[in-house]
């Protein structure tokens, strides 16, 4: 992106941030009013300790494709992506044992869009051509890596982490067209097409959490960064934000931002998906 553009992007990720910040220190203190204080650090042990996060993410998106010579950038605002949305799953699970410990992060959603036109033949009022298209575009990604807890204190908990991230993305279109003559069809054609880019990237980084003092709240942290077996394919993402420890797991608001780079048989497109997230993690 230009100077400009990253100026802009921050200045979205700022305000849409401090919005549902508000929320969440309110939903965050509402459930915690008159609970003890609990420790957010995990405890490093012989024994299995495990957890599952259910997420609700919800970002803005920058998508550039390329062909050759052509490029095509298009954005979708927080509101466009809630509109369209289809059937979406988001979820993390963690299981540790001393130091060593794997991982599991699932983003599943599909978007939705249609459009349609009718035109009327000239000096024939009675004849008419419609074309009209419904799409659906669906973005598995799937991250797994094993863990190694690197430094565990009482103010910081830092794992690294070293997997791979399955990406597939696929494009479908239903377009139809029709001719009419006094209101009945006499003619029409319809086309199904179908495209899917998909790669298996490397991936390394680490995660982790920062206590707040000697508070139950906490700065959760993640970056990771791969590289596909295509000069084309990448991918990384990033998080980074606050939340507040239960007894019986804990709820945390952050903003998650993560790019996508496929290589396909066409061309290469590049997704950016960014926006604020929250989750409640359920340990046991």
């Amino acid at each position: 992106m230009a100077i400009t553009n990253w100026f802009q992007f921050f200045m979205k990720i700022k305000y849409t941030f401090i919005k549902s910040s508000l929320a969440f220190f309110a939903l965050a203190f509402a459930i915690g009013a008159g609970a003890q204080t609990i420790n957010p650090m995990p405890k490093v042990s012989d024994d299995w300790r495990f957890s599952v996060s259910i997420n609700a993410w919800a970002p803005e998106s920058w998508t550039t494709t390329t062909a050759g010579k052509l490029s095509k950038s298009t954005y979708s605002s927080i509101s466009d992506n809630l509109n369209s949305a289809g059937g979406f799953a988001q979820l993390t699970g963690e299981a540790h044992k001393g130091n060593w410990g794997v991982m599991a992060d699932l983003v599943y959603w599909q978007m939705l869009g249609s459009g349609s036109k009718t035109r009327y033949v000239p000096s024939r009022d009675d004849a008419s051509l419609y074309a009209g298209v419904n799409g659906k575009d669906t973005q598995t990604i799937l991250t797994m890596a094993a863990t190694y807890t690197a430094y565990n204190s009482n103010s910081l908990y830092l794992d690294g982490l070293a997997g791979a991230r399955y990406i597939t993305s696929t494009t479908t279109l239903d377009a139809t067209a029709k001719l009419a003559l006094d209101g009945t069809t006499v003619a029409s054609a319809a086309k199904y097409p179908s495209a899917t880019n998909q790669t298996i990237d490397p991936v390394i980084g680490f995660k982790g959490r920062a206590r707040i003092a000697d508070t139950s709240w906490f700065v959760p942290f993640y970056a990771d960064i791969g590289k596909g077996p295509s000069s084309n394919n990448g991918t990384w993402q990033t998080l980074i934000g606050i939340g507040n420890a239960y007894s019986w797991g804990d709820v945390t608001l952050a903003y998650r931002a993560m790019g996508l780079h496929l290589n396909g048989a066409v061309g290469k497109t590049n997704y950016t998906n960014a926006g604020p997230q929250l989750s409640a993690t359920f340990n046991f």
